[in-house]
């Protein structure tokens, strides 16, 4: 009995070691990179994901300051956005938060709603959740409009129980300006300099640059693989793009994506992609081809190459659908090239 009772009183002492704030600050730690004094990344989306879903476990930007935390885009779910939410909270304490939505797309933004309790208490009495989320008028307008929908092609596709208690959160901090600097939510954040983008991804996206700390964010413009998507952005808006960042860029900043850290090569080798893509439609079109014929020809060395081997969580690691997956992507990537394209065509 009494060996029963010491058994039962090293259970309670290992169970109440677990659940302590210093456990599960350790048990968390994993999650982080600390890239500055003040930057952070958080990598653990995909464990909150189903496979089906893992594609969207995008990586977070999270910068520190002594009266506030930044977080720049929330995660595919709510799951995932409270998950976040606590582990933002375990780290950096009960500060005000803010949460900047860099683009519309719903593996950006429906992780708000994760967030709301877990800083419930951080609010001014007046002040509401929403309140708190900053993003481009373009952006909150088309979340508005598009995430009911989003949140249900995302229950689809990976359950309707992984999206469970996904609701749309629409910023109402907006910024207005095509660019300028985030002072104006933080003293400490004046260094963080801000531009909103036409078309690069989608129709609206906000890319972050502290020449101080010689970080730049540009979510999911830059991609680690083999194939990257053009999404719904313009074609010769994401060459110029890549291509001023590329020329532009310090070769000793830190460009942070959502797919983690990437080098100059990842952006050279998205910039390739692209100008030969759009390269090899134009001349098919110079020449008469149709849609589907220029598919066809343009995916033929495609059919059999390897997979990518970058390390982002989101890649599948089954090498058959990793390359069925590119096939895809480089098809529909083709297909709104050319449609891009042909009114330019004489």
């Amino acid at each position: 009995m009494r060996f029963g009772r010491a058994v039962r009183f090293v259970l309670l002492g290992c169970l109440a070691w677990a659940s302590s704030p210093a456990t599960q600050a350790w048990a968390s730690e994993d999650c982080w990179l600390q890239h500055r004094a003040t930057v952070y990344e958080w990598m653990c989306a995909h464990r909150h994901l189903p496979a089906s879903g893992r594609e969207f476990a995008l990586g977070v930007l999270v910068v520190d300051s002594p009266k506030a935390v930044m977080v720049v885009d929330s995660g595919a779910t709510a799951v995932v956005g409270e998950a976040l939410a606590r582990d933002v909270r375990q780290r950096f304490g009960a500060k005000p938060l803010w949460i900047l939505n860099t683009q519309p797309k719903p593996e950006h933004v429906l992780g708000n709603i994760g967030f709301r309790d877990v800083f419930r208490d951080t609010l001014k009495p007046e002040e509401s959740f929403a309140q708190r989320i900053v993003a481009g008028k373009l952006t909150s307008d088309l979340m508005a409009k598009r995430c009911p929908e989003c949140i249900s092609k995302f229950a689809q596709r990976m359950g309707a129980a992984q999206v469970a208690g996904t609701l749309p959160v629409v910023p109402l901090r907006i910024l207005r300006a095509e660019s300028g600097h985030l002072g104006a939510l933080n003293p400490d954040w004046v260094g963080w300099k801000y531009r909103l983008h036409k078309n690069i991804e989608t129709e609206e996206a906000l890319v972050l640059n502290n020449r101080e700390l010689n970080i730049r964010w540009v979510g999911s413009a830059v991609q680690d693989r083999a194939v990257p998507d053009l999404y719904d952005g313009d074609v010769v808006a994401r060459i110029d793009f890549l291509h001023r960042l590329l020329v532009r860029g310090r070769a000793e900043e830190t460009l942070m994506t959502s797919f983690g850290v990437l080098g100059r090569d990842a952006v050279k080798r998205n910039l390739d992609y692209f100008v030969d893509l759009h390269r090899s439609v134009l001349v098919g079109l110079e020449q008469g081809v149709s849609e589907v014929e220029l598919i066809r020809q343009l995916s033929e060395p495609l059919q059999n190459a390897q997979p990518s081997q970058g390390q982002g969580v989101y890649l599948d690691p089954d090498a058959a659908q990793a390359r069925a997956r590119a096939l895809e992507t480089h098809q529909l990537n083709i297909q709104r090239v050319y449609r891009q394209t042909e009114p330019l065509v004489f």
